[in-house]
């Protein structure tokens, strides 16, 4: 008779043998995540004085301490202390939270915004010690980010009548100065405006290509720009980087710094109220300079153009053959935008003026050829921009045609 006990028994005693053999140990039993949001990094938290009020700017983890993604809600609560007079504690023996305001965040990009009461927001320049503590939806935290500092006591004035205009340099903004105050003056400039896609140009001759670096410069800007006025107030500065067919937009902010327990911080004035400014090309060339005209010959059939060297010293057999001409030359404009020369010439000392070029002249030099032998003639030039807009006349430069 068979031992049916007998056999389970050893069959049981094999598996068990065999879940030993192949079985992995699941190790000790972790503790339950409690969900706690990762601590506010010391790298991700800035505090900012802007009139009477710290606006308070962190990346809010996405993490819990054990590196699990974040469910649920998340209460940030801000925390606002006056630091101690002696040196800073270790984090250890930081002091309790001085809860100021809590808010709703998400992971990512978060700010706070404290108003200061009336006793921070004014008198004499004190410390304050900024914390975030992350809160998860049972209400616990692993604890409050490493302290940021911000400077109580009177904020600088904010900046009046600020105004803009646009400027054949740049951008001209200007404010009532407050001198003597020791505050740098902050602009930010926005761009709410590209250039419009740009029309068909009118031809122009082959040999003055338009040179584009306009009023003053490259084509390429940041969306936004924050720039000094200078180490002190003088009641104004130029924008230099601004570009043409851009509208822009400017607020101005007075800052004083200061040193307060090792750290060096600002103080903001509210921003100003804005101005917007659109730049266009409006605004010729520079008058040209050095116009000089020399008297010479050329062949019957040459027609005005660029200036050659004249041929007056030629025999009498040659000057027979050719014609009486004047040279005129000039200084070359620089200046960008520059497309080209316009040529006037009116006949003695009291005739009308009279436009010799259709076309533009693209180099700084052309040939009268219409003149008469014994003839007096004055001339004068003027410079056009690629937008059309023609320079003053220069100076008029005055010569007699050669006789035969």
């Amino acid at each position: 008779m068979i031992d049916f006990d007998h056999k389970r028994s050893g069959a049981a005693l094999l598996a068990t043998f065999a879940c030993l053999a192949g079985c992995a140990s699941p190790g000790p039993p972790l503790p339950p995540s409690l969900k706690l949001p990762e601590v506010v990094a010391a790298t991700a938290l800035t505090a900012t004085r802007v009139g009477d009020a710290v606006t308070l700017d962190w990346t809010t983890p996405k993490r819990t301490t054990d590196k699990l993604l974040i469910a649920g809600p998340i209460t940030a609560v801000i925390c606002r202390n006056l630091p101690p007079a002696a040196p800073a504690q270790p984090a250890s023996k930081a002091p309790p939270c001085a809860e100021v305001q809590r808010l709703p965040v998400t992971p990512g990009p978060s700010d706070a915004t404290d108003p200061l009461p009336a006793p921070l927001a004014t008198g004499p320049v004190r410390l304050l010690a900024y914390r975030v503590e992350l809160l998860n939806a049972a209400g616990r935290t692993a604890g409050p980010s490493a302290p940021v500092f911000a400077a109580a006591g009177a904020a600088p004035g904010s900046i009046e009548d600020f105004r803009a205009e646009a400027t054949k340099p740049g951008v001209l903004l200007r404010w009532q100065t407050a001198a003597g105050s020791g505050e740098t003056v902050e602009l930010d400039r926005t761009t709410v405006e590209a250039p419009a896609p740009a029309a068909a140009k009118a031809a122009s001759p082959a040999a003055a290509p338009a040179r584009k670096t306009g009023l003053p410069g490259g084509t390429k800007e940041p969306a936004e720009l924050r720039f000094q006025a200078g180490p002190a107030d003088a009641g104004g500065t130029l924008d230099r980087s601004a570009l043409i067919d851009r509208t822009y937009r400017y607020t101005a902010q007075r800052v004083r710094t200061v040193e307060l327990g090792g750290q060096t911080l600002e103080l903001r004035s509210a921003p100003s109220a804005a101005v917007t400014v659109a730049v266009r090309d409006v605004f010729p060339p520079e008058v040209p300079a050095g116009l000089v005209a020399v008297p010479g010959f050329l062949n019957p059939g040459d027609q005005g153009s660029p200036a050659t060297p004249g041929v007056a010293g030629s025999s009498a057999a040659q000057r027979s053959a050719i014609a009486p001409a004047i040279d005129l030359s000039w200084e070359p404009d620089v200046e960008p935008r520059v497309a080209g020369y316009r040529v006037y010439r009116r006949e003695g000392s009291s005739g009308a003026w009279q436009l010799l070029t259709a076309e533009l002249v693209s180099v700084a030099g052309w040939r009268d050829a219409t003149v008469v032998a014994a003839h007096t003639y004055a001339y004068r030039v003027t410079a056009v921009s690629t937008a059309g807009n023609e320079s003053a006349p220069s100076p008029e430069a005055t010569e007699t045609a050669p006789a035969q």
